[in-house]
């Protein structure tokens, strides 16, 4: 899926778009932090990041569908999807 970067309100998602990874990426790297020495798998901060993960999923979702018109060139803002 092309989105179209030259449209006006692409800097608007795209800024929202990145605050919500670099949230994430603050919180994983946080709770990574907590255990240092880990090297298994099924990483105890796992408790934490599966739940956050699909948090993020779910926003970006909703960003999406809320600038849909940015990917697709039949879509106008603020139609109903």
């Amino acid at each position: 899926m092309a989105v179209d970067q030259a449209h006006p309100d692409y800097p608007i998602y795209s800024a929202k778009h990145k605050a919500l990874w670099d949230a994430y990426i603050q919180l994983e790297e946080a709770e990574e932090a907590k255990y240092p020495d880990w090297r298994g798998k099924d990483h105890p901060a796992d408790a934490v990041l599966r739940p956050a993960r699909r948090k993020l999923s779910e926003e970006i979702k909703a960003l999406q569908k809320e600038y849909a018109y940015l990917f697709d060139e039949n879509i106008k803002p603020g139609a109903e999807l």
